[in-house]
C-alpha cells in the first residue's frame, strides 16, 4: 500500500480492549476492521447499518 496516509482515532481504552478481544480471533487489527467498515461506508453509500432515533 503505496502513499497509504496514518490516520489517529481518538478512542475510550474500554471499548478499544473490548473490539479488540473480538476481532483478534477473527483474525483482525484494528486497521482491517476500519478499512472493512469504509469500504462498506462506500459500497452502501452511507452507514452500512440502520441508524434509528431512540425516541422511536
Amino acid at each position: 500500500m503505496a502513499n497509504t496516509p496514518t490516520t489517529t482515532m481518538r478512542l475510550d481504552p474500554e471499548l478499544k480492549d473490548q473490539a479488540m478481544r473480538i476481532l483478534e480471533p477473527l483474525g483482525l487489527n484494528m486497521t482491517g476492521a476500519v478499512t472493512i467498515f469504509l469500504k462498506a461506508v462506500v459500497r452502501e453509500n452511507g452507514l452500512p447499518f440502520e441508524v434509528k432515533n431512540k425516541e422511536n
